[in-house]
């Protein structure tokens, strides 16, 4: 009784913990400690912000409230100039399940040993990284937004 009560006990901590580290909620988080930044916008782009959305405009610390920090930093040389471009990626793990044929050490009852190949099923887990947003910035503000279409 006592183990199934500490289980439903931890189970529900967890589901709370998880709960509570939602987008909204780490971006409520990252708007609370640059609260006197966050003071400095419009009402229009604080709404965009507290919305997870960012626009054609907006500046590196607007980006970061709303997006958080990006994974990767790029710089991009065009005709036009320099752009910086900030990526934000998600990671997806692959399994792949395969049949493999491993020798076991068998010993019989007398002591003896011997190898038999057994055929077992192992999962193989690859891990990918894409992009899921770029954002482009020219002369500090936000110039071209890319994201990846949600298929």
């Amino acid at each position: 009784m006592r183990k199934t009560r500490f289980f439903i006990i931890s189970l529900l901590a967890v589901s709370l913990l998880a709960g509570c580290m939602s987008a909204s909620y780490v971006r409520e988080r990252r708007i609370e400690r640059h609260q006197e930044i966050f003071n400095t916008f419009s009402s229009d782009i604080q709404e965009k912000i507290r919305l997870g959305q960012i626009d054609i405009g907006f500046t590196y610390d607007m980006v970061r409230l709303a997006w958080g920090s990006p994974h990767r930093v790029y710089t991009r040389t065009t005709d036009k100039g320099m752009a910086t471009v900030w990526t934000y990626t998600r990671r997806k793990i692959h399994t792949q399940t395969e049949r493999m044929n491993i020798p076991v050490r068998v010993t019989d009852s007398s002591g003896n040993t011997s190898i038999h190949n057994r055929n077992v099923w192992i999962d193989r887990d690859t891990e990918e990284e894409f992009a899921v947003a770029r954002v482009e910035f020219t002369t500090e503000v936000v110039s071209a937004i890319e994201q990846l279409n949600p298929w």
